[in-house]
């Protein structure tokens, strides 16, 4: 079995695309309770960068996927509500922008999970909303029960198994 940990970025300034000091205390308390991981990989953007560098851990790849949603899904978020795990689910039933790009995030998980030997554990950080939409295509049962929408450092843990999605967990940060 292999293990997807899926964190978004710590604390930033709305307009600043470098983590916050506070970002980086919160990155630091979390540090000791993560990992390790055999593959890092985020987002482009700087402050998922930041976030794995500030968690203690060397980025081995970024991937523009990670980054940003297509508009055509992006658009379609905004028709979610209160975005909690349930709406993302109920989204990728209804939508077919959103099924496509929530089983995009999934397949993009899988195949960078795969990449790892069997019991590899890898940490993805990107950001709010990709997690969500991909957690809602692999594990949609599960995923409808997690709740309120991820806060910085949040996430989920998949389990993968034989080429299979077998069980996942939300990550709260306990504040």
């Amino acid at each position: 079995m292999r293990v997807l940990e899926h964190r978004r970025h710590s604390l930033r300034a709305p307009s600043d695309p470098h983590l916050s000091p506070a970002g980086v205390a919160l990155a630091r308390r979390v540090a000791g309770t993560i990992g390790p991981f055999e593959r890092v990989v985020t987002s482009p953007k700087k402050r998922a960068v930041e976030t794995a560098e500030a968690l203690g851990f060397s980025v081995d790849a970024t991937i523009a996927e990670l980054a940003e949603m297509p508009d055509d899904a992006g658009l379609a978020v905004d028709t979610l509500g209160d975005h909690m795990f349930a709406d993302y689910v109920r989204g990728v039933a209804r939508s077919h922008a959103m099924a496509e790009y929530a089983h995009r995030q999934a397949e993009l998980m899988a195949r960078e999970l795969d990449r790892l030997p069997e019991g590899g554990r890898l940490l993805l950080i990107s950001h709010g909303g990709i997690i969500e939409f991909g957690a809602a295509a692999a594990r949609p049962r599960e995923a409808r029960t997690w709740g309120e929408p991820l806060g910085p450092l949040e996430g989920v843990r998949l389990f993968r198994d034989h080429g299979s999605w077998v069980r996942g967990e939300v990550l709260r940060i306990v504040k």
